[in-house]
């Protein structure tokens, strides 16, 4: 494998275009300081990939472009190409021959090729990575790397071991490694923490989805019930609803079929005008194809124009050449006659040898006279065909201006239109938006109306909500009121029933008759139980009847002594028995007797008349005293006192049951039904607390407040559109601002056009004229010439006959030859004139033929565009006969429209009529519906559920009382929480394995960095120790056998590596000293063996050597050179010398010179067919 070419141009010092051909061997490369010879190393470099500025010599790589000299201006590229002959197959690709190529833009963009493919840096770095061939590497050897390699600054010297080792790619990749396990690490850290978070939110949310469980399936029966009690009611109010419903079905059936015929004719309308907009925008679009394909044949007819004017500028060029190449045929002739003519004359020269010496020097003078004449005439006749020909340029350069701007004069007009055009067609856009824009606004005052609505719908569902809290917490109070004298009432049956139970009561006689026999002997009660009164007189009673408390009532008199004889049987003790049978019918009472206070049914009359006839109840016991002392009375007092007829005073403090026995079992009777009473209020105010919450519950605020939101947001949404309309307006009014504004800036270069046009045709004139002038001129040069050259060729037939016969037959031979070479220099010279001018003439014939094939382009493309205006104008003419169409079609959709509209109005008013009627029922309807659209947001029809047959609808009010409680003891739930938490588990799991999966990858990595670093060292180790042996064997080579050199690693670096490398070298016998130490030539020659033993592990292909035996003497030069013949038979290399000893050697060598300053040219030879010549 060998470098083959290296092509450079526009590259530092080679401006033009230069090839460099290589051979195999030794190719050397010299030439003077300054000249340029380095930059040829600098171009194989920047072609490998060499990033660094520095390294090129060059304090930025816009530098490397060839940045102009005095005469020569700077270029806008630079590149370079280098090719190989892969023939060894060093290079992975499937090509034997491979060119590598660069190119930089002075705009910063750089181009990479490989076989003239577009490829990217990294693909060249690869394609030479491990080859000992990159940009880098110990393939292009400076004499400065030489000390660089030496002084080890950057570690270089490792670098040339690691090439040499083929472990580059393994540090790459261990880079890459370390790089993705650091990312790993970090990965695994953020998921690790990502993790913990998801773990603590997912079994948050595992609580919260078993309430929202539990929750949901308390709510979806107590859904289930409130639909089916709903629906239930729903039914039944329905039922009574239809007949009415009949009339108002036949009025909404005949206002459907008027509202769908309204809106059927609106959406026709609507679909009308809008197909009227796209139709007219069909229009506009066809109106603007028109006004483009006219802009494209203006285009084309101007270029056809500036084409025919360059052919007609060319035909005047080979009409001048024409004229010129027939001339200077003539003037070839007469050159070739003369020549002929010469050579007769010299052949016949014969004369007096002293009058051809006065001959001879006559004729020289008078041809020597000529000749200047002639040479003036000829350069004043190029200078006149320079300066026609200058002429020419600069009147076809105007000629090209002129079309231009009048081109530009007419694309301005064309744009000027357009923009006036596009302002036009932005108004009506704008007027459009306005449109639109008045149209939101009216659906905005509808939302603003329907939110203000629904606002006071809401405040009314809050001041509903909170009548119905405020009654909720009376009826609460209320209840517990009601609790409190239950228990007050309770509490006082218990006391009078543990009082009628307790044996203290009464007698064990009248217990054992009222407990086990009072059916037996027809035992009626105790007195005390059936004779009650108020509370007032309760104790006076129960102290006027004394002991008649216990006595026992019986209905005979029979039955009364059956039970004394009982009684004596069974040893029980007396009782007072009183047989009712004996009774008077009435017994006499005193006035004001305490009878009148008395409760006891009739037949019992008799006997409190007989008990309490007598008895009076008095306010002190002051009275009773004085009404007892006159009369046969027995008085009492409020508090229990009692005054007998004989003036006996019962007194003292009272037992705090006073009274309570009197009408004892009426009493328990009484608050037995109070009880109830109150316990009946109870559960009406439970029932109608129930009936409050469900009505609170029922009042849905929320669904209220999301319909309030939706129609806040769907104002906002038209708000919204509005402000996009007023946007969309402001910045087509900024769009018509800035065309206005272009069209100003138009109009101006279009004055300004104008104004550099009316300067062009004065100009125009002076060129012609100038044109004119100098041909004639030409004319005149040439014909003075054609004077000139016949007495020129008089002169020198004379000059040459008076040399003939001065000279012997030697001198007219050598006179002979000189007027022949004489000759044949101005044949030459004709002919090359006559060649150049046929290679302009035949140039300009190229040209017009190009010329002519662009017109038969442009002819085709006008004739094509022609055709497109034509069928343009067709489409423009049939889109608006279309759209006036469409716009009858409207007018005949309004009119029927119109008629519907004051249809719809009567329908309405009869629709309004029976809805006022039909009111009473559908509010209970609405509400209903209400409550099951705003709870569960589906519509009444929709619901399914219905009650069970076992269960009534009170059954269920109270089930879904019970459930409300359940849901209301269990709180607010997170009804997302069982979807979140399966999302969560979902991330949880997914989050689980990233952690294992990242763990594994860092194993992996760490695996992967242990078995690079383990194979890069074992290469390197392997690759090191048979540069260390080839090392000491090139060294010796270089210096003498027993001098001591060594490689040595540093064995406690802690990465091997990146461990560096010292170079031990004491040549001549000098005592152990360091590198820095050495000589400039034995650093060099070290620095050589260190490359060569390197090169004896893994060969590069080609070795380019800049300068690097500049510090060599005589002796190591030879020693030098000797070792580059020998590898040479095996790698190619590129030597940049001074020394001769080193050109000596090569094969094949380039001279760089600069002729031009600050451009380098190149002259090769092959010294091997030199040496064989």
């Amino acid at each position: 494998m060998y470098i083959s070419e290296l092509e450079l141009q526009g590259f530092k010092s080679f401006a033009n275009k230069t090839n460099v051909s290589f051979d195999k061997g030794i190719t050397a490369i010299v030439g003077p300081n300054g000249c340029g010879k380095s930059n040829i190393v600098d171009a194989m470099r920047w072609v490998l990939g060499e990033q660094r500025p520095t390294l090129l010599r060059s304090s930025s790589m816009a530098n490397v472009i060839f940045n102009g000299t005095a005469k020569k201006n700077a270029l806008g590229m630079a590149e370079a190409s280098l090719t190989f002959v892969n023939n060894k197959g060093l290079l992975p690709t499937e090509y034997n021959e491979v060119t590598i190529s660069r190119r930089l833009y002075r705009s910063g963009e750089s181009e990479y090729l490989i076989n003239g493919t577009t490829c990217r840096l990294k693909d060249i770095t690869e394609l030479f990575m491990d080859t000992g061939m990159s940009s880098d590497a110990y393939s292009v050897i400076e004499l400065k790397m030489v000390e660089e390699i030496l002084n080890d600054k950057n570690n270089d010297r490792r670098k040339l071991f690691e090439e040499a080792a083929g472990i580059t790619s393994y540090k790459e990749k261990r880079k890459k490694t370390f790089r993705k396990l650091d990312q790993t690490q970090e990965d695994l850290q953020r998921v690790e923490d990502i993790l913990v978070e998801v773990r603590k939110k997912a079994n948050s949310l595992k609580k919260q989805a078993e309430k929202a469980e539990k929750a949901e399936k308390y709510k979806k029966e107590l859904e289930q019930l409130d639909k089916a009690l709903n629906k239930h009611e729903y039914t039944q109010v329905k039922e009574e609803l239809e007949p009415l419903e009949e009339r108002i079905d036949n009025a909404d059936k005949e206002k459907k079929e008027i509202l769908a015929k309204a809106n059927k004719l609106e959406e026709d309308s609507e679909s009308a005008r809008k197909i009227l907009n796209e139709k007219e925008r069909a229009q506009s679009k066809a109106q603007r194809r028109v006004g483009q394909i006219h802009s494209k044949i203006r285009d084309a007819e101007t270029n056809l124009q500036i084409t025919n004017e360059k052919i007609s500028n060319k035909k005047s060029v080979i009409e001048q050449y024409t004229s010129d190449i027939e001339q200077s045929k003539e003037d070839l002739k007469d050159l070739r006659e003369a020549f002929e003519d010469s050579k007769k004359k010299l052949d016949s020269f014969d004369g007096d040898l002293q009058k051809a010496k006065q001959n001879l020097k006559e004729s020289k003078e008078r041809y020597s006279e000529i000749q200047q004449k002639y040479s003036e005439k000829n350069n004043e006749l190029t200078n006149l065909e320079e300066a026609f020909s200058q002429a020419n340029e600069d009147l076809n350069e105007l000629q090209t201006k002129r079309i231009k701007i009048e081109s530009q004069l007419e694309n301005t007009e064309g744009e000027i239109k357009r923009i006036r055009q596009e302002v036009k067609d932005l108004k009506e856009e704008i007027s459009i938006f306005q449109g639109e824009k008045k149209k939101l606004a009216q659906k905005r005052d509808e939302a603003e109306s329907k939110r203000d609505e629904q606002q006071k719908t809401l405040e009314k569902k809050r001041s509903k909500r909170k009548e119905l809290s405020e009654k909720e917490n009376e009826l609460k109070d209320q209840i517990r009121s009601q609790k409190s004298n239950l228990d007050s009432v309770e509490s006082e049956i218990d006391l009078l029933r543990n009082i009628a139970d307790s044996k203290e009561a009464f007698p064990s006689s009248v217990q054992f008759l009222l407990e086990e026999h009072a059916e037996q002997f027809s035992l009626l009660d105790v007195v005390s139980n059936l004779l009650s009164t108020d509370q007032e007189h309760a104790v006076a009673l129960e102290a006027a009847l004394g002991d008649a408390l216990n006595y026992v009532v019986v209905e005979t008199l029979e039955n009364a002594h059956r039970a004394a004889e009982l009684l004596k049987e069974n040893d029980m003790g007396q009782a007072t028995l009183i047989p009712l049978d004996r009774l008077a019918s009435s017994y006499e009472t005193i006035s004001g007797s305490l009878v009148s206070a008395v409760d006891s049914k009739s037949q019992f009359k008799p006997l409190t008349e007989l008990l309490l006839g007598n008895v009076k109840v008095f306010n002190s016991i002051d009275k009773a005293f004085s009404a007892v002392a006159d009369n046969d009375v027995v008085g009492v007092t409020f508090d229990g006192e009692v005054i007998s007829p004989n003036q006996f005073l019962k007194s003292g403090s009272q037992n705090k049951n006073a009274g309570i026995r009197v009408g004892l079992q009426d009493k328990i009777e009484t608050l037995q039904e109070k009880a109830e009473s109150i316990t009946t209020d109870i559960e009406d105010s439970k029932n109608e607390l129930q009936n409050v919450q469900e009505q609170y519950q029922s009042i849905d605020i929320n669904a209220a407040e999301q319909k309030l939101e939706d129609r806040q947001q769907k104002l906002r949404n038209i708000e919204s559109k509005i402000s996009s309309f007023d946007q969309k307006i402001e910045i087509y009014e900024k769009n018509i601002a800035e065309l206005k504004n272009r069209q100003n800036d138009l109009n101006s270069n279009e004055n300004q056009s104008q104004e550099e046009l009316a300067k062009l045709d004065p100009k125009q004139e002076e060129l012609q004229q100038k044109l004119k002038n100098l041909h004639e001129q030409q004319e005149e040069k040439k014909q003075v010439l054609k004077e000139l050259e016949e007495e020129r060729s008089i002169a020198q037939e004379r000059y040459n006959d008076a040399q003939l016969k001065h000279q012997d037959l030697k001198n007219k031979v050598e006179n002979h030859e000189r007027d022949i070479q004489r000759a044949e220099e101005g044949i030459k010279n004709l002919k090359k004139r006559l060649k150049i001018r046929s290679q302009k003439t035949e140039e300009a014939k190229e040209s017009i033929e190009k010329h002519k094939s662009n017109i038969d382009q442009l002819e085709d493309k006008l004739e094509s565009l022609k055709e497109q205006k034509k069928k343009a104008d067709q489409k423009l003419e049939q889109a608006e006969e279309s759209a006036g169409k469409q716009r009858g079609r409207i007018n005949e959709i309004e009119k029927e429209l119109k008629e519907v509209r004051r249809r719809k109005e009567v329908n309405m008013e009869l629709v309004h009529h029976l809805a006022m009627s039909k009111e009473k029922y559908e509010m209970q309807i609405e509400n209903l519906s209400d409550h099951i659209w705003e709870t569960y947001g589906v519509l009444m029809d929709q619901v399914e559920e219905e009650l069970p047959e076992d269960t009534e609808p009170d059954e269920a009010k109270e089930r879904i009382g019970w459930l409300k409680q359940k849901l209301n003891k269990i709180g607010d739930v997170n009804p997302l929480a069982i979807e979140e938490y399966e999302e969560e588990k979902e991330r949880l799991d997914f989050y689980e394995e990233q952690v294992g999966d990242l763990r594994q990858a860092a194993e992996e990595l760490r695996e992967t960095i242990e078995e690079i670093n383990k194979t890069a060292t074992e290469r390197f180790d392997k690759t090191f120790e048979k540069i260390r042996v080839n090392f000491q064997k090139v060294f010796h080579t270089l210096f003498n056998d027993d001098d001591y050199c060594d490689l040595v690693i540093d064995e406690e670096a802690e990465d091997p590596l990146d461990a560096t490398i010292e170079i031990e070298a004491n040549p001549k016998g000098k005592r152990p000293s360091t590198i820095n130490q050495l000589s400039g030539g034995e650093k060099t020659l070290t620095a050589i063996a260190l490359l060569f033993a390197i090169y004896l592990v893994k060969p590069s292909p080609f070795c380019v050597l800049d300068e690097v035996d500049a510090p060599l003497d005589d002796a190591n030069i030879e020693r030098f050179s000797a070792m580059i013949k020998q590898f040479s038979e095996d790698t190619q290399f590129i030597i940049i010398t001074h020394n001769k000893k080193t050109m000596s050697k090569a094969e094949m060598m380039y001279g760089v010179t600069m002729p031009e300053t600050g451009v380098s040219q190149l002259v090769g030879v092959k010294l091997d067919e030199v040496a064989e010549v």
